[in-house]
């Protein structure tokens, strides 16, 4: 495999036919910061529509060691396919080559002015029309694949959600803490023995784009993008609920002077989800059930957070104290509810700031 970097791209995209000689000589290219698991650069063409090259990393930039196979980034372009299909257009961005051989593809770029929602929060924005929203279309994506017989054949192998989730989140954190095995155990079983409909694994702020630029679907600014998807797969809804919830909560906590602000977000979220899944084709029944095992997930990622391979680096150690104590209570005596949980979390956040 060629690994590709700003200083190389061009020259590769125009060897490779996709640029032409006049093309490439004024074009330029530039690495996205991000996540963790893959090389992400915008390629700008003067007077031409920018667009971005992704290509499969090995090794994962963590400080623990962290590896998954480079074939996750065919994954996500399956994944991409499928959300083209149930989501409106927009919501995701349009494909537009790949190169088996070197593991790669490339996507359309949407505009510069562009904000991440993760930066938002972490500065103290919380709007909470983005968290209905966010709602709505997860809600959206999970109803309308549920029993989806030929998503399940595609996208049913969970090897690579595995390598980048349960075992550097869950077994990891298990295996350092005896006394959290028996409950995490139970959520990776249960984990395993649930496929519902198409589930992608990395629904969290830091893949959410905003495009204050344009409108969004429903007529609002700003549009939203969502983004990384090599996590997908044909599972447990539940766990795009705890991990998003997880991201939310762990901001709520960085700003816990700002306490209500913030739970305002996740109780938008919640609630416009559970509005719109119930008009979709999930049985209401189950619905309770994948509350309970939300909230489970929600507590197993929160500790991974502060304790996984992969940790969050805006908490205070006071803060990262707090975040265990919360989740080995959650996790070894579930709350009853979504309410119930953030009921808990407000009562100490309260005690901790005193405001």
């Amino acid at each position: 495999m060629l690994e590709l970097g700003p200083d190389n791209l061009i020259d590769y995209l125009r060897d490779t036919g996709r640029l032409t000689a006049a093309v490439a000589a004024r074009s330029s290219a530039e690495v996205l910061s991000g996540g963790v698991s893959n090389v992400v650069m915008r390629v700008t063409v003067p007077g031409e529509e920018d667009f971005v090259v992704k290509q499969s990393r090995a090794q994962l930039r963590t400080q623990t060691a962290w590896f998954s196979q480079l074939e996750r980034i065919w994954r996500e372009r399956q994944v991409l396919e499928a959300l083209s299909r149930v989501t409106p257009a927009g919501l995701v961005p349009k494909l537009l080559f790949e190169d088996r051989d070197n593991f790669l593809f490339a996507m359309e770029a949407i505009p510069r002015e562009h904000l991440v929602w993760k930066t938002c929060l972490l500065d103290g924005e919380a709007d909470p029309t983005i968290a209905r929203r966010l709602g709505e279309f997860l809600a959206t994506i999970h109803a309308t694949t549920v029993g989806d017989t030929d998503l399940r054949e595609r996208l049913g192998d969970r090897t690579i959600f595995d390598e980048l989730r349960l075992d550097p989140f869950y077994r990891f954190v298990a295996e350092r803490e005896p006394e959290l095995r028996p409950p995490l155990a139970r959520l990776i079983d249960e984990t395993w023995a649930t496929q519902v409909c198409l589930v992608l694994g990395d629904f969290s702020p830091k893949n959410i784009l905003l495009d204050p630029s344009e409108v969004g679907l429903y007529g609002e600014r700003p549009r939203l993008v969502l983004v990384d998807f090599e996590t997908g797969h044909f599972g447990d809804p539940a766990f795009d609920l705890g991990f998003f919830l997880s991201h939310v909560l762990l901001k709520t906590i960085k700003h816990a002077r700002r306490l209500d602000e913030f739970l305002d977000l996740a109780f938008g979220f919640w609630s416009s989800y559970s509005v719109t899944l119930a008009k979709g084709r999930m049985p209401v029944p189950p619905q309770t059930q994948l509350e309970r095992r939300a909230l489970c997930h929600l507590a197993a990622c929160m500790k991974a957070r502060v304790d996984g391979k992969s940790t969050v680096d805006y908490l205070t150690s006071e803060a990262q104290n707090l975040v265990r104590e919360l989740t080995c209570e959650w996790l070894l005596s579930p709350p009853s509810s979504l309410v119930a949980l953030l009921t808990n979390l407000r009562r100490r956040l309260q005690a901790v700031c005193s405001c």
